[in-house]
């Protein structure tokens, strides 16, 4: 079974104590990582317009315009140095243009592509459609051989050290005005670009120009004299004969479609919010010990800035999880989801009740149950409702949920009706108002609350060993969950019954395409050849031979491949054919050769960003606990207030992001599924952890209500 075909099943049955997993998992072609790949490489215009989108003025007024006077101000001095700075300088005043409008205008290179590349193979009438800008004739040579899988990686692994032999090439050859160029380069414009690209990737709507800008200073450094930059198709063949490779050509600034964008199957958004983790640590640790007056440093502004930045570590943990598990036999998916999967609160309760902030752990606690029991599945009600009118269920699977949550609500709460029946009661009374000295009894105030449970012998001979064998049986009651769902009726899970149309789908995954279109093209009727046959254009057609590193589409197909008697010569009519070719990086993005059995992370990588992840969260944990009381201070919330909301909320953003995803697809069953689970992980599971802790926190020690976890 593929990653996908397990994903459809775990997520169709839901089996006790296993997570639901989301796509991201294993690698697809995603259509938001098309769209801003293909937005820097649409085809060029000869309609002398402007688009002037919002979005691109935008570009002007914040980037555009200081990038092109930094970059022209530098190509003046280049067409000052002798005798080969002028060729650095034309090319510098033309990236100034590009870069003060980018839009409409596109980057192109030329190509050699001579006559002796091309072979006898079938595979010769697609030699145009090879062409990479990042590829030389010997590269090129090797890809219409055949050898194109073992050559590309042969090519990643000195792709450097022959990027940088070719640099120093073009440095010698061309003098003092190559080393003054690079100098420039290294030193004033790629930083620039750099920068301007690490904004527009941190704005997320602007990730076209985020890559344009990365892509440029790649071109600039590797090849900065074959570079052109055209405000429109000229159509004039260069006069050494090579055809035109556009490399860059895009139309607009800004894409709000663009929140969706993902990066080995993780979303932008909590790519970003990463750095802000090693801020915060940085902060902490260095900045406020050396700059306490900062503003950067102020206790209010850490306590944000750390409890955001449990999101994407509460999100790359929960990936790492379910990663491990995909690719995981089912009993150690449950092994891995029950220790890691509430590794997040167990860290921050821990370090909280160490603090002596036992009223913070348990609002924290009855606010994490809260919304999973109530608050994802209203929230999913609602964001399905904004599609659809009518929602449906499956009855007998909620029910058995509510059942096992009814279970472990009453062991949760057996303990805790107990002693607020039997317990021990004082009589407590609150004097008169400062100010008041009449004598008068009348503005006294009295009431019944009941003892320090640490000093109640009820609850000390009593309630405390029967909370013992509740959270001993808690988690008692989740094993045997795990064995009803994943060993005495596994074949709910896994056991389909087999169709004739399973049956095809499972030997179309068996048999790879192109054998099944050489099937297909076997039994159609063979037609006559045609004296047009022996000519190929070059057009960007869909081959299953064609090398996975090139996508290319040629938008003026001009040039023909002559079969004669049978040595393949290359003919090249008046216009030049554009050939659009992406980097290998965009090529890897959009996974188009990864099938759905291929998962996004290893099994090693998983593991690395699992417990990576969850070293940082003790730190951060560490800080955000420190700062809560000088929060409480200036904001007078109650502890306990605050434990219900924030600490309950943040850290579980991410298990309402699914729960909402999943409704607003129409599957309202998995988005309560996962509140219904995570509120089964808090009764099952982290509250017995606490408790747990808590005894062994205190063991030996004198106990203090504000350690102790009841």
């Amino acid at each position: 079974m593929t990653l996908k075909d397990r994903q459809e099943a775990m997520n169709k049955r839901h089996p006790f104590g296993l997570p639901i997993w989301k796509p991201a998992l294993y690698k697809k072609s995603r259509s938001v990582v098309r769209r801003a790949n293909n937005a820097l490489h649409s085809s060029p215009s000869s309609s002398p317009e402007l688009f002037l989108d919002p979005g691109n003025i935008l570009w002007l007024f914040l980037f555009g315009w200081w990038l092109a006077v930094v970059v022209f101000v530098i190509s003046l001095v280049m067409m000052c140095i002798p005798p080969n700075g002028r060729i650095y300088g034309l090319v510098l005043r033309e990236l100034s243009l590009y870069l003060l409008w980018p839009f409409g205008r596109y980057v192109e290179r030329h190509v050699e592509i001579t006559p002796s590349m091309m072979d006898t193979n079938p595979e010769a009438s697609s030699s145009m459609n090879s062409v990479d800008d990042t590829l030389h004739d010997e590269e090129a040579m090797g890809l219409l051989n055949g050898d194109r899988k073992p050559r590309r990686h042969r090519l990643a692994t000195t792709d450097k050290a022959h990027d940088l032999l070719h640099s120093l090439v073009q440095v010698i050859r061309l003098g003092p005005a190559g080393w003054i160029y690079y100098l420039f380069f290294f030193f004033i414009i790629a930083p620039l670009l750099m920068v301007v690209s690490t904004i527009c990737w941190f704005c997320v709507i602007t990730i076209p120009m985020a890559k344009l800008n990365y892509l440029l200073v790649r071109h600039l450094r590797r090849h900065p004299l074959s570079l052109r930059f055209k405000s429109s198709p000229s159509g004039q063949l260069a006069a050494t004969g090579k055809p035109t490779v556009i490399l860059l050509c895009t139309y607009q600034a800004v894409g709000w479609q663009y929140y969706k964008y993902t990066y080995d199957g993780i979303n932008i958004i909590f790519i970003n919010l990463l750095p802000l983790v090693f801020f915060v640590i940085f902060d902490d640790f260095v900045l406020k010990n050396h700059l306490p007056d900062l503003w950067i440093c102020s206790p209010k502004l850490l306590f944000i800035l750390s409890l955001v930045s449990v999101i994407p570590l509460s999100y790359f943990i929960g990936m790492g999880v379910s990663s491990i598990s995909a690719q995981s036999s089912m009993g150690l998916a449950a092994a891995i989801n029950a220790t890691f999967g509430s590794i997040i609160e167990i860290i921050l309760y821990s370090v909280a009740l160490m603090n002596g902030k036992s009223r913070l752990v348990e609002g924290s606690l009855i606010g994490s149950f809260l919304a999973g029991v109530l608050l994802m599945p209203g929230m999913s009600m609602i964001s399905g409702s904004v599609k659809r009118k009518e929602q449906r269920f499956n009855a007998k699977s909620a029910g058995v949920t509510a059942t096992m949550l009814i279970m472990a609500i009453i062991g949760s709460l057996t303990p805790t009706l107990f002693y607020q029946m039997f317990g021990s009661f004082e009589l407590k009374c609150v004097g008169c108002p400062e100010g008041v000295t009449n004598g008068s009894i009348a503005c006294n105030r009295c009431y019944y609350d009941q003892m320090n449970p640490t000093i109640d012998p009820v609850y000390q001979n009593s309630v405390k060993p029967l909370m013992y064998i509740c959270a001993a049986l808690l988690p008692s009651a989740y094993i045997v969950g795990l064995v009803f769902s994943l060993h005495t009726h596994v074949d709910m899970v896994w056991n389909k019954p087999v169709t004739h149309h399973s049956q095809e789908s499972y030997y179309h995954k068996l048999l790879p395409g192109h054998i099944i279109s050489q099937l297909v093209h076997h039994n159609q009727p063979h037609a006559q050849p045609s004296p047009q046959s022996s000519s190929h254009t070059a057009q960007p057609v869909a081959q299953d031979h064609a090398p996975p590193t090139h996508v290319i589409n040629t938008t003026m197909p001009e040039a023909t491949v002559m079969v004669g008697d049978g040595t393949p010569t290359l003919q090249m009519q008046a216009p030049v054919a554009f050939v659009h070719a992406k980097e290998p990086e965009e090529e890897e993005e959009e996974e188009e050769m990864a099938g759905h059995d291929s998962p996004n992370w290893s099994k090693a990588k998983s593991f690395t960003i699992l417990f990576g992840c969850t070293l940082l969260y003790a730190i951060v944990a560490e800080i955000l606990v420190d700062t809560v009381d000088m929060v409480m201070d200036s904001l007078a919330v109650d502890e306990k207030f605050l434990g219900l909301t924030l600490f309950a909320l943040v850290p579980n953003i991410t298990e309402f992001m699914n729960a909402i995803s999943f409704a607003l697809y129409g599957n309202i069953v998995l988005s309560m599924e996962i509140g219904s689970a995570y509120a089964l992980q808090v009764c099952l599971l982290q509250i017995p952890m606490m408790v747990a802790f808590s005894y062994w926190f205190n063991y030996g020690k004198e106990e203090l209500a504000e350690y102790t976890f009841r």
